[in-house]
């Protein structure tokens, strides 16, 4: 099943539940001007709800009820009509543990979408996720970036974030994963996680954080848990952060590329910066971090002084 059916599937399912007036509408016009095979893609839902002779398009409409709550759907006429005749039960039921997307967000833009076993994800900017559910486990890949899970209990199936280098396995919790250069944090709001490298593995519980880096492996950091989360309110919170770690999160609320030149001397920032903020502070940094900013065509590098 091609990528562009299951985002047409998505966008049929998620419509469904939205205001009129709601700003996502306009994601989804954004979406549907993109490419006309969109637009064929999602057109081709709207005919099946009258005709579901299409095995493909049922399928992927099925796995996008996920995001669309059971009482709607069934005040829906025509749904409602399907469940009297097996067909919607059918597809509820064999597609609630099951789920499989992509999802991703663009420079400086912001996500919350609610997963098929209720669990809901906030991503930061310029963050992709693959989704893969299963009847044994929820399993998610941060493939860049960083995200808020707020994870649904289900003891039959854990929910597993793999971050490439580290990975958090849990049963119902709410945490942060952010992944960059080949590192690692979690940052625990409530809940008992584990973290696992390797053999390595250590457990956080409430407002505890864990790192890993290449160069030391797994760990437990004494930063705050609750600064992983500010993005969603709109700022980012350094603690103690590297230069890597400060490039990293401004990055990805800037158009234009933000790189860090290496050697630069070693050194770290405790800041916290309003999204609306960030250009400004990265003005700001040659003072603050002793750096000399270099604006290139492809971007801005910071250099050593």
């Amino acid at each position: 099943m091609s990528a562009r059916r299951r985002e047409a599937a998505h966008w049929f399912a998620r419509l469904l539940e939205l205001p009129d007036d709601h700003p996502e509408r306009q994601v989804f016009a954004n979406w549907l001007a993109a490419d006309p095979r969109n637009a064929q893609e999602f057109h081709s839902f709207k005919r099946l709800w009258g005709d579901f002779s299409s095995t493909d398009q049922t399928r992927a409409l099925a796995g996008a009820m996920e995001n669309v709550g059971r009482r709607r759907f069934l005040r829906n006429g025509m749904l409602g009509g399907l469940l009297l005749g097996g067909l919607g039960a059918w597809l509820l039921a064999r597609h609630a543990a099951r789920q499989e997307l992509q999802l991703f967000t663009g420079i400086g833009a912001l996500r919350r979408m609610q997963l098929a076993d209720g669990s809901e994800v906030q991503m930061d900017a310029d963050t992709r996720i693959q989704v893969l559910f299963d009847d044994r486990v929820r399993h998610l890949t941060l493939l860049r970036g960083r995200a808020i899970f707020d994870v649904r209990h289900d003891p039959q199936r854990p929910f597993v974030v793999d971050a490439g280098a580290a990975q958090v396995r849990v049963l119902g919790t709410r945490f942060v994963v952010e992944t960059f250069d080949r590192r690692v944090q979690v940052s625990v709001a409530r809940g008992r996680v584990a973290m696992t490298s390797g053999e390595q593995r250590i457990e956080l519980g409430a407002d505890q954080v864990g790192l890993y880096r290449e160069s030391v492996g797994l760990r437990r950091s004494d930063r705050k848990a609750a600064g992983a989360f500010g993005f969603s309110s709109g700022s980012l919170v350094f603690e103690q952060a590297d230069l890597g770690e400060v490039v990293a999160g401004l990055a990805r609320y800037r158009e234009k590329p933000l790189r860090l030149e290496q050697p630069v001397m070693p050194q770290t920032l405790t800041a916290v910066v309003q999204v609306a903020d960030i250009e400004a502070f990265v003005q700001a940094l040659p003072q603050l971090a002793g750096v000399r900013l270099q604006e290139r065509a492809d971007g801005t590098l910071l250099l050593p002084r």
